[in-house]
């Protein structure tokens, strides 16, 4: 893929995410990422290629240049690899809280149903 317009459309098109919600993660102006997205700006740098690339979940290699793997090296304490760490990092204090209760309730109901019913190895039959 030859331009960062284009790789930033199928990036974004892979993340399911909209200009507003890059410009927010990346703390920049909506008219940067106009500008990306129209090839008016044909690169991005330093901090903001980072900040992007990581809400985006590409490397920033693939996203400057095109280079590939286009995918992120895994980030080894984050849980949840199809999730890019930075897009839940955006979300508010509130948010995150009810997703991590929300989780772990889940969790608790999966160990649960794993747990054999009945009768434990110590009691007289």
């Amino acid at each position: 893929m030859n331009s960062l317009a284009k790789r930033l459309k199928e990036a974004m098109e892979d993340a399911r995410v909209k200009q507003v919600d890059i410009a927010r993660a990346a703390g920049i102006k909506p008219p940067s990422v106009a500008d990306w997205l129209t090839g008016r700006t044909k690169n991005i740098r330093g901090a903001n290629l980072v900040s992007v690339a990581r809400f985006l979940n590409v490397s920033e290699a693939w996203l400057a240049d095109g280079k590939l793997p286009k995918e992120r090296s895994l980030d080894s304490d984050w849980p949840f690899p199809r999730i890019p760490k930075e897009r839940f990092e955006s979300l508010s204090e509130s948010q995150r809280r009810g997703i991590e209760e929300w989780v772990a309730k889940q969790v608790d109901a999966y160990l649960e149903s794993e747990i054999p019913k009945g009768p434990s190895h110590n009691e007289a039959a």
